[in-house]
């Protein structure tokens, strides 16, 4: 269905609310990545609890918003997608990738709805502006060129991340259960960034938390969601049951 967050600017994005009961599994997707990712995963979890999933402005269903496209303005667009759709809190919130952000920003925003965070080889504050500095003005040219799309410029990314760093000095996720799944990127190979570094990135995610699990998931590319969802939804059920 479609909810209008914006009557202004006549914004309104496509959600999918499914399942009942609490707490709420809130689902945000990868940099330019649709509702559709989740497929898999969130018809199972709906078998348990209540789920929500979304195409953020510019992708999908969902119109397109108007710039800056942030991090901390997507975030502000889902808790009143959330709202509207009267989808309660609590919530716990499953993301990938560059979702990561705006898992993050959410409970340092509205720490009291938020009751744990999944992180599925979710984006680093500093691996953006690492970039930046670690390749020369044309290589981090085809970089940006490959990151370009309907949701955030590079620039936007950067702006995104610097978002993170303030909120991460509210230290908003300290008591909330977290559990970090990193891939191990067989067979992919990533121009940007060397897999150690990658790694290194989420052990830091890891340290949010002082309840937080850290888990390695074995023959998995970047979409763990995809390539092994079982493992996902394993610690979407454990997180619900840890939390009841």
């Amino acid at each position: 269905m479609f909810i209008e967050i914006d009557e202004k600017k006549l914004l309104k994005l496509y959600v999918n609310c499914y399942g009942e009961g609490d707490p709420t599994v809130v689902f945000e997707s990868g940099l330019g990545c649709p509702h559709d990712d989740w497929k898999i995963v969130q018809n199972r979890i709906s078998e348990h609890t209540r789920t929500f999933s979304y195409d953020r402005a510019g992708l999908g269903n969902s119109d397109k918003g108007d710039s800056p496209r942030t991090s901390l303005a997507q975030v502000h667009e889902l808790h009143t997608a959330l709202n509207k759709a009267k989808v309660k809190a609590p919530y716990i919130i499953v993301a990938h990738s560059i979702g990561g952000y705006n898992a993050r920003l959410f409970a340092g925003t509205y720490p009291e709805e938020v009751s744990g965070i999944i992180f599925l080889d979710c984006s680093h504050e500093n691996q953006f502006e690492d970039m930046a500095k670690r390749f020369s003005v044309n290589e981090l040219e085809t970089i940006k060129s490959q990151l370009i799309d309907a949701e955030q410029t590079f620039d936007e990314l950067l702006i995104s991340a610097k978002q993170i760093k303030e909120i991460r000095k509210k230290d908003a996720l300290r008591n909330i259960p977290i559990i970090v799944l990193t891939a191990d990127h067989k067979g992919e190979e990533s121009a940007a960034l060397p897999q150690e570094t990658w790694l290194n990135y989420q052990n830091d995610l890891a340290t949010l938390s002082n309840y937080s699990k850290h888990i390695i998931v074995e023959d998995c590319g970047h979409y763990i969601q995809k390539d092994k969802p079982q493992v996902v939804i394993d610690v979407i059920k454990e997180l619900i049951n840890e939390i009841k």
